[in-house]
């Protein structure tokens, strides 16, 4: 028989929105620490698939955190939007990072350890089972009544399935490969260029392929992929797989030669359902950017949201959390993201050349008429306080 444990915070799941919603208690009051447990199927560090752009965003709240940017990262300076021959840039230092998912959500799952939260590995969720005074959830080698789950477990989310919840969302899909390249000869890698090519969002693909340079084990990778919003369900899927081997042709490589990955995105929807009494959903369990696809920021958003939402429930007793979605949908984060959705159901259900181009000189115009024309633009916080230090101290 398993054994039994009490708790009254279990976070299924250890990556970006999961360890959010865990430091963001903790930077609440540091006695959360003791009364959270994150249990999840992986070991740290874990391959998983993903661009790894952290934009200014998440490193926003990151700093608001007191987490100073820790993991290893390449500093992209220049995003390029490109549609056939049109092209234009914006520029930051840095615009954005690009991480390997491994070695930044095992950082997060340390700091996380190092504030005294319990982290769990290797030990899957099997059942879970809502009742008036508990949630009860049965993993592999305990069996835990919670006083409130939060759900961090993905676009698959476990949770999700196993409670049957209402209001499933449209997904995205997503492919991937790193091909290994010399950084001295890729401009991409000497001049800190990240690519996203739309020029296909005509012709089938309701998204965009890209480059993003990396660095993996220490050697220079590009991360390339498609991303494929479906904003238009009733049209037909585009052959991912194939369009991916096209724009790698261009580019003188050949799918064969490397390890294929693919991935869904949950699309975000304000009027989706993000808890049930006792449980609420984080992350791409709740839903993601369809716009672009980013997914680290908006993760690590939710813990935000989810914290506050979660010290109040117990400060009230109140565990239904109707006011959940309220927190989120108040949330400037989360404001942007339902911008992100409405953009991606009008870009990607546009089929006319023409009017992507004129939508593209419109947006070219707009980028002169901000910070982000000026290369020493620095859009990333400073932290204030080291939230490890401040939690040591304070124990």
């Amino acid at each position: 028989m398993p054994e039994f444990e009490s708790v009254d915070i279990l976070i299924i799941g250890s990556g970006p929105s999961g360890t959010s919603t865990a430091l963001h208690l903790v930077r609440q009051d540091p006695a959360w620490a003791k009364r959270i447990v994150i249990v999840d199927k992986a070991i740290h560090p874990r391959e998983k698939l993903c661009g790894g752009g952290v934009t200014h965003i998440g490193q926003n709240i990151l700093a608001q955190l007191g987490l100073p940017f820790e993991p290893k990262n390449f500093e992209v300076r220049e995003v390029r939007l490109v549609y056939q021959d049109e092209q234009y840039s914006f520029y930051g230092n840095p615009v954005f990072r690009v991480v390997r998912r491994d070695e930044f959500d095992h950082w997060l799952v340390e700091t996380c350890e190092k504030v005294g939260v319990l982290v769990r590995q290797g030990e899957a969720v099997k059942q879970i089972t809502p009742t008036a005074d508990y949630v009860e959830v049965v993993t592999e080698k305990t069996t835990f009544h919670a006083k409130v789950v939060v759900a961090a477990d993905g676009s698959r989310s476990f949770v999700r399935r196993a409670l049957k919840w209402e209001g499933e969302s449209r997904v995205a899909r997503l492919l991937e490969v790193l091909t290994p390249e010399n950084a001295q000869t890729q401009p991409e890698f000497r001049d800190g260029v990240a690519i996203f090519d739309f020029t296909r969002m005509t012709e089938g693909l309701q998204g965009y392929y890209w480059d993003f340079p990396s660095i993996v084990a220490g050697r220079p990778f590009m991360n390339r992929g498609l991303f494929d919003s479906r904003a238009r369900p009733e049209r037909p899927k585009a052959h991912l797989k194939q369009e991916l081997r096209d724009a790698l042709e261009k580019r003188a490589r050949h799918l064969d030669d490397y390890q294929l990955k693919g991935h869904p995105i949950r699309w975000w929807d304000k009027n989706g359902r993000f808890a049930i009494p006792r449980v609420i959903l984080v992350g791409d369990a709740a839903g993601a950017d369809p716009l672009f696809g980013e997914g680290i920021s908006f993760a690590l958003g939710y813990g935000r949201v989810a914290a506050p939402a979660i010290n109040d429930a117990f400060a009230r007793q109140d565990f239904s959390f109707t006011d959940y979605q309220k927190r989120l949908l108040a949330d400037s984060l989360f404001v942007q993201l339902d911008i992100r959705v409405r953009l991606a159901r009008i870009a990607y259900r546009l089929k006319s050349p023409w009017l992507v181009r004129l939508g593209w000189r419109i947006v070219s115009w707009g980028i002169k008429l901000t910070r982000w024309q000026n290369p020493n633009f620095v859009p990333a916080e400073t932290p204030q306080i080291n939230l490890v230090d401040s939690v040591q101290q304070s124990t």
